[in-house]
């Protein structure tokens, strides 16, 4: 079965904006952009199902919007930390079901979250956070938190690790983590199913702490 379309709206449409309204566009939902800047209203006008030019800190210009009536709301104003408040106020007054905020600060984040933002964003130190573990980790492709201190990571073969089996790690005996499976020519087999030796540049996908993962990586 498909994914059901999704209508979303983005008031903002600086770079941040943009990007999440395009790679929204590309999955398939329907998506609104909104800003006060003309030039950046008609850049993107093309790209995504519709855009209009409206100051989002005039409630009474964003009702006329219906943003209630859209499955989520994504407010992504840059610097103006005051302009970012009240347009997530405004959208919060409006009964939007699910409203997202990009903040700039903590500080910004503690106040949205005080006046009821369903979700607030810090894709700068988010994004500052995945990058700083990928140079700490020289062998990590790629990773995601699952909390509590639990990762899952994926890591590139290399070409001393090539030729060897699954088998031959003992992941969890040796390392106490997990091998959740190689990603390889293309195809993603789980560990189960894959019984063939590794080769240079397949990545295996694996599960643990991160003091755990650096521990086998270093031996990598």
């Amino acid at each position: 079965m498909a994914n059901k379309c999704r209508n979303v709206a983005i008031i903002g449409l600086g770079t941040f904006g943009v990007s999440v309204a395009r790679e929204l566009t590309r999955m398939g939902d329907n998506v609104l952009g909104i800003d006060d800047d003309p030039a950046r209203v008609s850049m993107i006008c093309d790209e995504i199902k519709s855009s209009i030019q409206v100051d989002a800190t005039d409630d009474k210009a964003l009702s006329q919007c219906a943003l209630e009536t859209y499955d989520a709301v994504l407010v992504s104003i840059g610097e103006n930390t005051e302009a970012s408040i009240l347009v997530a106020m405004n959208v919060m007054e409006l009964g939007c079901r699910q409203v997202w905020v990009k903040a700039q600060t903590q500080t910004q984040q503690k106040i949205l979250k005080a006046i009821g933002v369903h979700y607030v964003v810090l894709p700068e130190q988010r994004f500052g956070t995945h990058i700083a573990q990928i140079i700490h980790n020289p062998h990590l492709e790629d990773f995601m938190s699952l909390g509590d201190g639990q990762y899952v990571v994926m890591m590139e073969v290399l070409s001393s690790l090539a030729g060897k089996s699954l088998a031959e790690f003992k992941f969890e005996k040796a390392h106490n983590i997990s091998c959740m499976g190689v990603y390889s020519d293309g195809v993603f087999s789980s560990s189960a199913e894959f019984n063939d030796v590794l080769k240079e540049n397949d990545k295996i996908i694996l599960f643990g702490t991160r003091s755990q993962l650096r521990k086998f990586s270093d031996v990598m």
